[in-house]
């Protein structure tokens, strides 16, 4: 089984984290309201994840090389906000390697883009099934799970993803945004000043304002 570095970069949450709009609750009145309108471009520097390139007996050995370009563009889509072209490319290496998770990753950090959800649920279970221990898919499956208002569900995938990632910044946010829709302050609250103490460690001042000032609106 070959492996290889998939060159996502920032591309690999940098636009999953975009968001039009946040909304929280009213967390003393337990009453829905807008506390913030923020377009946070939340782009850490990520570790490149590890992903196994599995072909299947029959494939040409050239064929892992034409994956690798094919990902590769895929990241670079992603970054620079072309979403149809990734899922293009995506879809084009699945149908060479149908187990390859960095293809439904990606796949499915562009569909939340284009506000499908459920789609992009579905890839995210799928890299999950392939590679259970990738924290990316989780946050990814949660981030859609939210906006689809499955605020429990995404909760659950937000907390496996703090798991296996302990000091992923974007993970406490989302999290702590979606405590807020659960009524949970106390936890709201931990989580933001968590996200913007681990923004100030990677130097990430705008994303680190964004959660304090979240953090007022609900304190």
């Amino acid at each position: 089984m070959k492996k290889f570095t998939l060159a996502l970069g920032m591309a690999v949450l940098g636009a999953i984290v975009s968001s039009p709009k946040v909304f929280a609750e009213n967390l003393n009145q337990l009453e829905p309201i807008l506390i913030a309108q923020a377009k946070p471009q939340l782009k850490p520097q990520l570790q490149l994840p590890s992903i196994k390139l599995q072909l299947t007996p029959n494939s040409n050995p050239e064929n892992s090389n034409n994956i690798e370009t094919l990902l590769n563009q895929a990241g670079e889509y992603l970054e620079k906000g072309n979403y149809d072209k990734v899922v293009e490319n995506c879809n084009q290496v699945l149908e060479q390697d149908k187990n390859n998770y960095g293809a439904y990753i990606m796949r499915g950090l562009a569909y939340t883009q284009l506000e499908q959800y459920q789609p992009a649920i579905n890839d995210f279970n799928q890299a999950i099934n392939i590679e259970p221990k990738s924290h990316y898919s989780y946050f990814g499956r949660g981030f859609a799970l939210f906006h689809l208002k499955e605020y429990e569900q995404s909760l659950a995938d937000f907390n496996q993803t703090i798991k296996l990632e302990s000091d992923f910044a974007h993970a406490y946010f989302w999290r702590g945004i979606t405590q807020g829709y659960l009524g949970n302050k106390q936890g709201a609250v931990a989580d933001l000043r968590q996200a913007a103490e681990l923004y100030k460690k990677e130097g990430k001042t705008d994303n680190m304002k964004t959660a304090l000032d979240l953090l007022k609106q609900i304190s």
